[in-house]
């Protein structure tokens, strides 16, 4: 029973501390810019460690670099998912927050499938021609296209 209440209380207080509870209040401008951009900052050094598998001696370490992507990617769309854009944004944001998800599903899929590679060589080809992300990169693509027109994001 004390266990039960701490868990709950461990719950509340990190829902808290999350904004979460869907009472947030909504962004100004300014402040989703800002977070827009701390968001950006995490995907890009997400992206630089997934980079490095291009290097990788050893399948396993591929697919800890692919798992690893796939749980920042993930953790990142959560992040945007809970923002409370301004009015105009709302759309592109879940846009966003969906073709992140996307995109770490297909990472977990792709690294899945690498398993059955015998060296890295095999399974990086089959990564750099792989299609599996067409729909997740086409979603962030388009959310940040209309993030750009809305003066929200510079650049990619």
């Amino acid at each position: 029973m004390l266990r039960q209440a701490l868990v709950i209380a461990a719950v509340v207080l990190l829902l808290a501390a999350c904004g979460g509870g869907g009472g947030s209040p909504r962004l100004s401008a300014d402040g989703y810019r800002a977070k827009l951009a701390q968001i950006k900052q995490e995907a890009a050094t997400a992206q630089a460690h997934v980079a490095l598998g291009l290097q990788a001696k050893s399948l396993s370490e591929l697919r800890q670099r692919l798992e690893d992507f796939a749980t920042a990617t993930s953790k990142i769309g959560d992040d945007v998912g809970k923002l409370s854009p301004p009015q105009n944004a709302e759309a592109a944001n879940t846009e966003l927050a969906d073709g992140l998800h996307e995109t770490a599903r297909a990472t977990r899929g792709a690294s899945e499938q690498i398993s059955k590679f015998h060296s890295t060589r095999e399974a990086i080809s089959y990564l750099e021609h792989s299609p599996a992300n067409q729909k997740g990169a086409h979603q962030v693509d388009e959310a940040l296209t209309r993030l750009k027109q809305l003066g929200y994001t510079t650049g990619s």
